[in-house]
This record gives C-alpha cells, sequence and structure tokens, in this order.
C-alpha cells in the first residue's frame, strides 16, 4: 500500500459510504485519482465490492520488540577473561517479531507495532517482515535511537551462557502512540505482547483493549515476568516457562501439585488461560473452566535451543485464531517447538502446517 493509498483506505475506514469526490476533496486530488487508488486497493484485497467494505478479518496485532539477534557458540568449554574460537551468525529477532513471524508463515494475516531505527539494521528488520507477508507500515522508524540488538554466548553444548540486550528504540512506543492506533488494536482478532515495552505502555494497551481485544503475553524472561504479577489479571493468556511461572505466580514449583496451584493462582486473579512450557517435560494448560491439559512430545535431535518458545507461542496463536481444540492447539505448539530446536536459525524459513503436521504423525 502506497502514502497515498494508506491516505485513501483511512478515510473510507472512517467512512465506508464516502463518495469518491468527496475523499478526492479531502486530498486535493482528482476524483480518477482517486478511482485508481481504490481499484488498487480492491485488487490487493484490503477493500472488498462497491461498498468499500474493509477486509480487516482475522489480523492478530503484535505489540513488542524487533531487533537484530548476534549469536557467538564456543567451540570449548566457557571461561572468564578468555578469548573463544567460536561460531558467529546473525538473524533478525526479537521475541514478538519472533512469535509474529511463525505465526505469518503457517498462514496468519498480522500486523506489527514496533520500532527500529533509521539505520541498516533497521531497513533489514523491516525487510525481513516484508518478507514473510506482515504488515510493518505502523512500525515506527527512529531519527534518535539505533535499532535494537541482542547479543547472546552459546556454551559448547548448545545452551546460554550470556546474553546483553539494547532496546532503546522500544521508548518511542509510548501511550500516545498506542491511544494513536486504537482503532487498529480493538478491530484486532486478538493482540500479543511482550514486557520489553515500558509499564506506562502496557498499560495503556490494556485500557484500549479493555472488553474488546484479547491480550495474550509472553513473559521473555524471569525479570519481566515478575513485572506481569501485578497485571496478569487483565490477560487472556499468557506463555510462561517454569521458572517465568515461579516469578509471576511468586511461589516456588517443585511438583504437579505445586504446579496446578501455581496456575490456579492466576487464573484467580482473572487469566483466562495458561499454557505453561516445561522443556524436556512437555507443555500444560489449564484455562479458568479448570480443564487440565499436558502434552509431551520426547525433545531429540537439539541443534540451536533458541526460538523453540517464541515458534510454540506463534502456533498457539494459530490455533486460537482458528478456533482448533486445546488438544489440537498444544500438538501445534509442541511440533513447531521441536521443528524449530532442530534447526541452526531461530526461525526456519520452512515453517509451515505441512511440517508441523509431519511432526505430529512421527510423535504419535
Amino acid at each position: 500500500m502506497t502514502n497515498k493509498e494508506r491516505q485513501v483506505f483511512e478515510i473510507i475506514k472512517a467512512n465506508p459510504t464516502i463518495e469518491q469526490g468527496e475523499i478526492a476533496a479531502i486530498l486535493g486530488i482528482s476524483r480518477s485519482t482517486v478511482a485508481v487508488h481504490i481499484s488498487s486497493l480492491q485488487r490487493q484485497g484490503y477493500l472488498l465490492g462497491r461498498a468499500y467494505i474493509i477486509n480487516e478479518d482475522k489480523y492478530i496485532v503484535g505489540i513488542g520488540a524487533s531487533n537484530i539477534d548476534i549469536y557467538g557458540k564456543s567451540r570449548i568449554a566457557i571461561r572468564t577473561h578468555y578469548d573463544h574460537p567460536a561460531d558467529i551468525y546473525s538473524s533478525v529477532g526479537g521475541v514478538i517479531h519472533n512469535i509474529i513471524t511463525n505465526y505469518a508463515r503457517l498462514g496468519g494475516k498480522c500486523k506489527m507495532f514496533s520500532a527500529v531505527g533509521d539505520d541498516p539494521f533497521g531497513k533489514i528488520i523491516l525487510d525481513d517482515y516484508r518478507d514473510s507477508n506482515i504488515d510493518v507500515s505502523e512500525i515506527l522508524v527512529s531519527k534518535d535511537n539505533p535499532s535494537g540488538v541482542f547479543m547472546q554466548a552459546q556454551s559448547e553444548d548448545n545452551d546460554m551462557y550470556l546474553a546483553l540486550c539494547d532496546q532503546t528504540a522500544l521508548r518511542e512506543i509510548t501511550p500516545e502512540y498506542i491511544r494513536s492506533k486504537e482503532r487498529i488494536i480493538t478491530h484486532a482478532k486478538l493482540v500479543v505482547i511482550d514486557p520489553t515495552l515500558p509499564i506506562e505502555t502496557i498499560e495503556e494497551i490494556i485500557s484500549v483493549c479493555k472488553d474488546k481485544t484479547l491480550i495474550y503475553v509472553d513473559p521473555v524472561s524471569d525479570n519481566f515476568a515478575a513485572l506481569l504479577s501485578k497485571y496478569v489479571g487483565e490477560f487472556c493468556c499468557v506463555k510462561p516457562n517454569l521458572s517465568e511461572l515461579e516469578c509471576i505466580a511468586g511461589m516456588f514449583v517443585k511438583n504437579d501439585e505445586d504446579l496446578i496451584n501455581a496456575c490456579q493462582s492466576l487464573i484467580d486473579k482473572g487469566l483466562e488461560k495458561i499454557y505453561v512450557s516445561l522443556s524436556e517435560d512437555g507443555l500444560f494448560y489449564m484455562d479458568k473452566e479448570k480443564h487440565v491439559k499436558r502434552q509431551l512430545f520426547k525433545v531429540d535431535d537439539m541443534v540451536n535451543a533458541s526460538g523453540a518458545g517464541d515458534a510454540l507461542m506463534g502456533a498457539i496463536l494459530y490455533g486460537e485464531t482458528n478456533d482448533l481444540s486445546t488438544e489440537e492447539i498444544m500438538d501445534l505448539g509442541m511440533a513447531a517447538g521441536i521443528a524449530t530446536i532442530r534447526h541452526n536459525e531461530t526461525i526456519r524459513k520452512d515453517m509451515s502446517l505441512e511440517l508441523l503436521e509431519e511432526i505430529i504423525k512421527e510423535k504419535n
């Protein structure tokens, strides 16, 4: 969508029965030019029919970090103050980026709200979204802050040893920015966020979505998870790992009874449902109707541990927005996680429903 097409589209959003001549007067262009833009929007699928019905069904909105990930895997045991031989590679990342991209590659429609710098990394990030057919028209391009960077050192057994992250650009995702996007947010099937956003921005998202749009959250890390405890009752769903669950619930989880009690404590606060990633022990589910389910696929052939949780969440969102059963959603999520750990990249370029169905058949 070009800038002028975007202007025409926004006018039609506000008044779907508006005449082409009125649009022309507002924009200071000819009626014939308006007709060309409308025809283009119809060809692209943004408008349906002669009455300008807006085609925005079933999209989701992701709000959170977009950055460049740099990974270094040591070839020897890691020790302090030592220069390690390593294999180093980079990719586009950020938890919400990864979740949304996996969702899009499964066939979902999505819009991304984030901030990148006006720099080479920012261009790489935007191009990456476009390659997955993700709408980037609402992403801020900052003149003042650089694009986010995440650096991770991995041990020789493929696990994370140390990570550093700069997400300064996210400060520009302000409450005012969220309010300016209220219509897009409230018309979404759901919103998925991560707590790397400023707290005041999370509070504004909660306010805008209240009684209108479901909020799904990935806690990202233990430190961020602890911040969510105060707000957990405002969310539809969270997807923590075990240690993140402990931080949100404020209790230790040593056995299945503790797991159920911790999840129930969040449900009691108003959370509708929770998926807990238990690593090699599978996936646990609980909801406000007191349904409890667990799925276990044997984890094998691990090449890279990074990105499995994001793929899991992307598949959960796909299942939720396509009205799959809880069992089907859990199977899809577990398969997405396994597909990712079997690959050396954080997001598989060949991620697809067909790939996940093959893994489900294999595991069943």
